[in-house]
């Protein structure tokens, strides 16, 4: 079936949308958006001095989990860069830090080479440099995607449920029995007779169909997914669907060129 998309909410942090698809094509877009869009991360730094009360390594992984505003027109992954992947402005950009104590190192002290690829918010705790204490480093910050390290990942949060079709049969004697068990209010009271308000919002834990003694609900799977993704804000979401959406038409086409050539 052709998959179909309907979004319901749509913010730069935040969207929710309805797939209608089959199960395989909804969990392959959920990894996708999670593992094949690439954003920027820091990938490697130098430290030419470090006399806080961190570590290097620990200080790399916790700058290197930091988001950056990423943009992909501007950007070549460094595999398809004219560089080769040695680096270059077309493919990294470099951050640097030089400060001393007493201080908290926010995300924000970081001056970049280029002024719209900074982090996403400014207040991201570094480490807390006492009197005396310096810090000073170079930062590389690379494309890259989720399947390599899970700073590369776009989404914070990334999950879909089925929406099922709930069916009230000719039975029901509205009792109200479901409308009080039903732990997300899903059913109402209209005209003394019980509707299907929110199906959306069901977990399908069929507290309504043992609750009911006329056997009048049946709740059955259906082929609509209810996304909820957030994220990082190095990307909009809407940004991150479609080019996840790109990347699983990409990894189909070159999956039916293959086919084809054997």
């Amino acid at each position: 079936m052709e998959p179909k998309i309907e979004i319901l909410e749509e913010g730069d942090l935040k969207l929710k949308f309805i797939l209608e698809s089959s199960t395989a094509f909804a969990n392959s877009l959920r990894r996708a958006m999670k593992s094949m869009v690439p954003t920027m991360a820091v990938d490697y730094i130098d430290f030419y001095m470090n006399t806080s009360y961190l570590y290097d390594e620990i200080l790399a992984h916790r700058i290197g989990l930091i988001p950056i505003k990423t943009d992909l027109e501007k950007f070549n992954m460094p595999d398809k860069c004219v560089c080769g992947g040695e680096g270059c402005p077309n493919c990294q950009v470099s951050f640097r830090l030089n400060i001393e104590g007493p201080k908290l190192v926010y995300s924000g002290d970081f001056v970049s080479d280029d002024p719209e690829t900074v982090p996403v918010y400014d207040n991201i705790p570094v480490v807390e440099l006492d009197e005396g204490q310096q810090l000073m480093l170079e930062a590389v910050a690379r494309l890259g995607t989720g399947k390599e390290h899970v700073k590369w990942q776009p989404v914070s949060a990334c999950t879909y449920r089925i929406i099922p079709e709930i069916v009230i049969g000719e039975s029901c004697n509205a009792c109200k029995d479901c409308v009080e068990v039903c732990p997300r209010n899903v059913f109402e009271v209209e005209d003394e007779k019980i509707v299907v308000k929110r199906p959306e919002e069901c977990s399908m834990c069929m507290e309504c169909v043992e609750v009911c003694e006329q056997s009048a609900i049946d709740v059955n799977e259906t082929n609509r997914f209810l996304f909820n993704v957030e994220g990082t804000g190095a990307l909009p979401v809407k940004r991150v669907l479609v080019e996840a959406l790109k990347a699983l038409k990409s990894k189909a086409e070159e999956l039916t060129s293959i086919v084809e050539i054997e």
